[in-house]
């Protein structure tokens, strides 16, 4: 992690020292996790302000702390050590900007509308077997969790693996301008957050700006079967590799197999090498050829590549198969939800060998106008799949229902709706019952504000 001067921060923040200059070592926002001779920085929320626990970041021990310029110090800090800035949140920015420019690593970006955690993952899991690789933990993902992952690195890391969130157009561009990323991946494109950027076009340029900061020697990664982003012009010198379906495709899915009770198989066209994962779903095995291709520039064997796919350590709450007994086996993804992640999901409950397969899925947010419409939609998918009994969970229950309910016709496959998880969990119980002795594969999947995990603890 960074060890450095509080006159060194000055200077890279355009801020001013006051007190005596000290060396730190770390940086946080959270004083909760203070530890002794770090660097706090005091960040302003709608609900908070950092500033109010500077105080005791001190007392924990912190070397020297940021002051905003032009809020009150209180007398107990007057004699302390910190750098006045005039944005406390930029000036972290712009010391991990310039962090990450002293560091000799090579940064992979990882974004897309779904996906980007289990890619990030995979990522990590082929070139951890070449390199000392860093991936963003959990979701420190946005303006304020990527600058304090670059913060955590230190000159041991030779790859660093950062994913790349966003709610709006401008955003990717000031992560890329932090991280400085050589290798771009966009996963997808799908409709999340559409209700924010009004159509997949708009989404469609705000994860082309991690690819517009590539320089001439990286490469993009991108979806052969997204036609958003086939015209999109790649920086000068900057290759592209297609990963997917299509005549662009350099690397294409073939022999895809589930294998119980929590795994998959693959092969990549044109080649008799078999991957494995410890992950079920053919999407992860699309995400899985972005993370090989980025080994083969990357100078990663295919078979050390395959290694790292085997062994890969996957974010909780992704695809995360549960044997809790031999009649109860439960897929919690329940993290976060979107329409093209949630077909996905329903895909993978299909293909689960199971007596019954019940489908339990939550609102998806930010979809805007599209909401409702959207929730039919997914609810339709979910009687055309496999699924036996569809639980819905949360505000738009009903319109998954009604999904369910206009496209199965004559059959007769229950649905329930619960509005809240805890609800959805007594619910659930209830249906399980009901089925006495028959093995049951149950899918909970929806947005991370629905709360589902509460299902999934319930069950276990």
């Amino acid at each position: 992690m960074i060890r450095q001067t509080l006159s060194y921060v000055a200077s890279v923040t355009g801020g001013t020292l006051a007190g005596a200059d000290a060396t730190f070592v770390g940086v946080t926002t959270d004083s909760r996790h203070m530890s002794p001779g770090g660097l706090f920085i005091p960040l302003i929320g709608e609900r908070f302000d950092g500033h109010d626990y500077c105080e005791t970041a001190v007392e924990y021990g912190a070397a020297g702390f940021l002051w905003k310029k032009g809020t009150k110090l209180p007398d107990a800090l007057r004699f302390s050590s910190y750098v006045e800035v005039d944005d406390t949140q930029k000036a972290l920015q712009d010391l991990a900007k310039a962090y990450r420019k002293s560091l000799p690593i090579k940064v992979v970006g990882v974004t897309g509308s779904n996906g980007k955690t289990s890619t990030k993952d995979l990522l990590a899991g082929v070139l951890s077997q070449r390199y000392n690789t860093y991936k963003t933990e959990g979701n420190f993902n946005n303006h304020i969790g990527l600058p304090l992952s670059i913060l955590s690195l230190d000159d041991s890391v030779e790859i660093a693996v950062l994913e790349m969130g966003m709610s709006g157009l401008g955003e990717i561009s000031v992560l890329a301008d932090i991280a400085k990323p050589e290798i771009g991946v966009i996963t997808n494109i799908g409709e999340a957050h559409i209700g924010l950027l009004g159509s997949r076009d708009a989404i469609a340029q705000a994860k082309w700006e991690l690819i517009a900061s590539l320089p001439a020697g990286g490469v993009a990664i991108l979806p052969a079967d997204e036609p958003l982003l086939e015209s999109r012009v790649v920086p000068a010198g900057v290759r592209t590799l297609w990963i997917g379906d299509g005549v662009r495709a350099s690397l294409t899915l073939q022999d895809y197999h589930s294998e119980e009770p929590s795994g998959s198989s693959f092969k990549i066209a044109g080649s008799p090498q078999i991957f494995h994962l410890p992950v079920p779903g053919a999407h992860q095995a699309r995400n899985a050829l972005s993370a090989i291709a980025v080994g083969d520039f990357l100078g990663v064997s295919r078979e050390d590549a395959a290694r790292g796919l085997a062994n890969v350590a996957l974010t909780k709450m992704r695809m995360e198969v549960l044997a809790v007994s031999d009649k109860l086996v439960i897929i919690n993804d329940a993290y976060n939800a979107a329409p093209l992640s949630v077909r996905a999901a329903l895909d993978v409950l299909k293909d689960s060998i199971g007596d019954v397969r019940i489908a339990v899925l939550g609102d998806m947010l930010e979809l805007g106008d599209e909401t409702i419409r959207m929730h039919e939609e997914v609810g339709a998918a979910a009687a055309i799949s496999k699924a036996d009994v569809l639980l819905a969970v949360g505000q738009f229950a009903d319109s998954y229902a009604r999904g369910w309910l206009l496209q199965q016709g004559d059959s007769n496959r229950p649905v329930r709706t619960a509005r809240t998880a805890k609800e959805a969990a007594q619910d659930l119980k209830q249906v399980l019952a009901q089925y006495g002795d028959k093995r049951c594969v149950v899918l909970v999947k929806g947005s991370r504000r629905v709360g589902l995990e509460h299902v999934v603890d319930v069950l276990k």
